[in-house]
């Protein structure tokens, strides 16, 4: 039996929202595989600005049928100043059995950078 990656890379309300994506014929296990996938390209989006480890569980991502996500951070050394800081913005779009995800960050002007 194939063990689920769901425990390791998704916080608990994602888990409890998965299966959302049904309707469009995306299976539970493929939505996991997106969120996955789309985590990877925030934390990428993310990084050159705020230069600190960003762990699965300190962002939580909501994928919808239009191709988009909405991104809530849970990061546990910047009290959530990432809202401060910007607007992430995730796509994601199913091609035969793979997930094309990407994601970019704008960063408010007025901001500095954390570190």
């Amino acid at each position: 039996k194939k063990r689920s990656i769901a425990n390791k890379i998704l916080t608990q309300r994602e888990r409890d929202n998965l299966g959302n994506l049904k309707r469009i014929n995306i299976s539970t296990e493929e939505e996991v595989m997106l969120r996955f996938s789309l985590k990877e390209a925030i934390y990428k989006a993310v990084h050159p600005v705020i230069n600190q480890y960003v762990g699965f569980q300190e962002a939580e991502v909501i994928p919808f049928e239009n191709g988009t996500a909405t991104v809530h951070w849970n990061l546990t050394n910047n009290n959530n100043k990432m809202d401060k800081l910007g607007i992430v913005t995730a796509h994601w779009k199913k091609i035969k059995h793979h997930f094309l995800t990407s994601a970019s960050f704008e960063q408010n002007e007025e901001e500095e950078e954390i570190h």
